[in-house]
C-alpha cells in the first residue's frame, strides 16, 4: 500500500521535462520523459529519483534521444504498493512500462540500486536493451575482493533500512541523507537546496515504509546471490559500460581495475570508464564527466555510415 495521508512533495521543475502518470502494474507510475528519437531509459539509485537525471536528460535531448525516467516502485512520485516490492517486482514493473510507452527496445542508463534492476533486465530480457550502461556497481559476476573490506563498513545501511521499526525512522529523521550525501560517498558537496530535495521524498511516509522491503527483499537477497555466485555463468549480450568514481568508497580503483582485467566473464563488448575525484554518487557530482562517457560509449555503436 501506499500513505496518501502525507502530502507528497511538490514536483522539481526541470525545462522541458514533461511528466506523466502511467498505468502500470495496477497503480500509477510517474515517468518524466524528455527529447524525442530513440529512447533512453534512465534508472535512480536509491534514496532518488527521476530528479536525479535532472542534468543528464536535457544533454540526452539535446543529442537526439527522448530520456525516459520512471520512479521506480517506492520511491519517488509513483504510487505503487510497496508491500508488493521483492526480488523482481520492479523488473517486472520495468517492462510493462516499456510496453505500455510501446517500446520494442531501448538503451538503458542505470546507477546505485537502480543498477539490480537494470542487470536482470539485460540479462533476463537481453531482446529489450540494446546497450546498458550501468554506474557505480559492479557487474553481478564479479568475485568478492578483499580489497572492499574496508568499504563495507559504511553499508550498515542496507541492513538497518530492512527492519520494520529502525528503517522508516533513518529514512524520516534525515539521517540517511546525512549519511549518503557526507564525504563517505562523495568528494564535492551537494548545494543544501539539493540535498533538502532530495530529502524532501525520502522522508515521506511512502519512501520511508517502501525502505524496508527494498532492502529486506531486493537489495540483500540480490547481495546474497552476487556472493554465491548466482550470476558467474551468465553474459552481458549487449554492449555494456561500467562507470566508477576513484573516490567511491565501496569500490576503489584497484579493486575495479582488478575485477575488469578480464572482461570476457562478463560479456562479449565490457567496458570501463573511471571518473576522477567523484565518489558513489557519480551522477550528481560530476554530470558533465557522466554524460561525456555515456555520449562516447553510444556514438561508439553507431553504424559507421561508410558500410
Amino acid at each position: 500500500m501506499t500513505t496518501e495521508s502525507q502530502a507528497w512533495p511538490a514536483m522539481p521543475v526541470v525545462a522541458g521535462v514533461d511528466h506523466e502518470f502511467l498505468e502500470v502494474a495496477g497503480g500509477q507510475m510517474h515517468v518524466a520523459a524528455m527529447g524525442s528519437g530513440d529512447p533512453v531509459l534512465l534508472l535512480h539509485g536509491f534514496g532518488q529519483t527521476w530528479w536525479q537525471w535532472r542534468e543528464i536528460m536535457p544533454a540526452l535531448a539535446a543529442q537526439g534521444y527522448r530520456a525516459i525516467a520512471p520512479d521506480l516502485r517506492g520511491e519517488g512520485w509513483t504510487r505503487l504498493p510497496y508491500r508488493d516490492i521483492d526480488r523482481t517486482r520492479r523488473t517486472r514493473d520495468i517492462l510493462e512500462l516499456l510496453d505500455v510507452l510501446d517500446l520494442g527496445e531501448v538503451r538503458m542508463v542505470s546507477q546505485d540500486m537502480g543498477a539490480v534492476s537494470a542487470f536482470q533486465l539485460a540479462m533476463h530480457y537481453p531482446e529489450r536493451i540494446t546497450s546498458h550502461v550501468m554506474i557505480a556497481v559492479p557487474p553481478p559476476q564479479m568475485r568478492f575482493d578483499l580489497g572492499m573490506m574496508p568499504g563495507m563498513r559504511h553499508l550498515w545501511h542496507q541492513e538497518a533500512l530492512s527492519m520494520p521499526k529502525l528503517g522508516p525512522w533513518l529514512m524520516r529523521s534525515g539521517r540517511m541523507t546525512r549519511h549518503f550525501f557526507s564525504p563517505i560517498f562523495m568528494v564535492q558537496p551537494l548545494d543544501q537546496a539539493v540535498v533538502d530535495q532530495y530529502q524532501a521524498m525520502m522522508s515521506h511516509e511512502n519512501s520511508a515504509r517502501a525502505a524496508v522491503p527494498l532492502c529486506r527483499r531486493m537489495v540483500l537477497p540480490e547481495l546474497m546471490r552476487i556472493i554465491r555466485g548466482s550470476y558467474r555463468a551468465e553474459r552481458f549480450a549487449m554492449p555494456s559500460l561500467f562507470i566508477f568514481g576513484t573516490k567511491d568508497a565501496g569500490f576503489p580503483p584497484a579493486v575495479v581495475r582488478r575485477a575488469f582485467a578480464d572482461t570476457s566473464i562478463y560479456g562479449t563488448d565490457v567496458r570501463l570508464e573511471i571518473i576522477e575525484d567523484a565518489g558513489h554518487f557519480i551522477v550528481d557530482e560530476q554530470p558533465a564527466a557522466i554524460m561525456k562517457a555515456i555520449s562516447e560509449f553510444f556514438d561508439s555503436l553507431r553504424p559507421d555510415p561508410r558500410e
